[in-house]
C-alpha cells in the first residue's frame, strides 16, 4: 500500500469526526504581534491576508525543530494552533524572545475542539471566527482536516477514534513535536518544507534552512512506514536492514489501525526512502516505506 491507498482505506466510509481532538489555540495581539512573530517563526506571517492560514515551526539557532504550528491571521490578531500537549512549551519559548515588544499572548479556551477529516479535493488553507468560536480548514498530502472550536453543528461522519485520527494525522505528515521529532531533528528533515518561507527575511534558524535548500541536502529524512501487526510504538525502536541486520534508521511512533495494520512515522537515510523499500523492526516485524522521504 502507498500512502493514498491507506488514506482511501482509513476514509472508505466516508468523512469522520470526533469531538474532543488534542488541539488548542494562542493568539497574540498588539501593535508588535506581526513583527515578533515575523523574526521568529519560519512562515511569512506578513504575507498572511485575513484569514489566511499557513502551517510555520520554530526552530533553535541550529535549525533544529522546536514547535509547529497552523498560523492563521483574523483581523489584527494573530491566532497559532498547536497540539494542546505543546501549547504551554510553545508559550514559555515565545515567553522567552518577549522582550519591550507590545503584545500579549493569551491561550484561549473555548470548549473542545471538534475534528472532522474527510479526502481533500485541493489545496485548502483557511481559519475563520464563527459567532462563538473559532474555525480552521488546512489540507495536506490529500487530507482535509477541519477543526473547530465552540459550538459545533454535527453533521453525519464516521465515529473517529484516537487511533485512525493519528494514523491519518502522520499520512498527511504533519509531525507530533517531541514524539515524532527529537531535540537533533532538523527542520527539513521533518518534512517542514511547506513550513519553511524561502522569502521573508531573517528568522531564527533560517541560515541553517537557506544553506541546506541551497548548498546541501539532509542524511535523513521523515517517512511513512507500516508495519505488521503488534503493540503501539511509543518510543524509538531501530529499523534493520533485512539481509544484512544492519541498523539504518528508528521509528518513533506507531499506532494500529484495523484494516492497514501499524501506521508509524520514522526517518532514514536516502538510500532507503524509496517507497516499497523493506526492513526490519529490531526485534522482529516486517515494514514497509509507504510515503514521503
Amino acid at each position: 500500500m502507498t500512502t493514498p491507498d491507506i488514506t482511501a482505506t482509513l476514509l472508505a466510509s466516508g468523512p469522520c469526526a470526533r469531538d474532543s481532538a488534542p488541539y488548542a489555540r494562542l493568539e497574540l495581539t498588539g501593535p508588535d504581534a506581526a513583527q515578533f512573530l515575523q523574526r521568529l517563526c519560519t512562515q511569512d506571517v506578513l504575507g498572511l491576508g485575513e484569514g489566511q492560514l499557513a502551517p510555520a515551526a520554530f526552530l533553535d539557532a541550529k535549525g533544529k525543530v522546536q514547535e509547529t504550528v497552523l498560523v492563521a491571521r483574523c483581523g489584527d490578531v494573530f491566532v497559532l494552533e498547536t497540539r494542546a500537549d505543546r501549547r504551554a512549551s510553545l508559550l514559555a519559548l515565545l515567553d522567552r524572545y518577549h522582550f519591550t515588544e507590545k503584545l500579549a499572548m493569551v491561550p484561549v479556551d473555548d470548549g473542545s475542539c471538534h475534528e472532522w477529516v474527510a479526502a481533500a479535493d485541493g489545496p485548502t488553507a483557511e481559519a475563520m471566527r464563527t459567532d462563538d468560536g473559532f474555525q480552521v480548514r488546512f489540507a495536506r498530502r490529500g487530507i482535509l482536516f477541519v477543526r473547530s472550536y465552540g459550538s459545533v453543528t454535527r453533521v453525519d461522519a464516521t465515529p473517529l477514534d484516537e487511533a485512525c485520527a493519528e494514523a491519518l494525522r502522520m499520512c498527511s505528515g504533519l509531525v507530533w513535536v517531541g514524539v515524532e521529532t527529537e531535540p537533533s531533528t532538523l527542520a527539513l528533515e521533518a518534512d517542514l518544507d511547506d513550513h519553511c518561507s524561502t522569502r521573508k527575511g531573517c528568522y531564527t534558524g533560517q541560515e541553517i534552512v537557506a544553506r541546506i535548500h541551497t548548498y546541501g541536502k539532509v542524511n535523513r529524512k521523515l517517512c511513512l512506514l507500516q508495519l505488521g501487526p503488534g503493540a503501539p510504538i511509543t518510543a524509538p525502536a531501530t529499523l534493520l536492514e533485512p539481509e544484512d541486520d544492519l541498523p539504518v534508521g528508528r521509528v518513533l511512533h506507531a499506532v494500529m489501525v484495523d484494516d492497514v495494520g501499524r501506521i508509524g512515522l520514522g526517518y532514514l537515510p536516502a538510500d532507503f526512502q524509496a517507497i516499497g523499500t523493506k526492513l526490519r523492526l529490531d526485534g522482529g516485524g516486517a515494514v514497509e516505506v509507504v510515503g514521503f522521504g
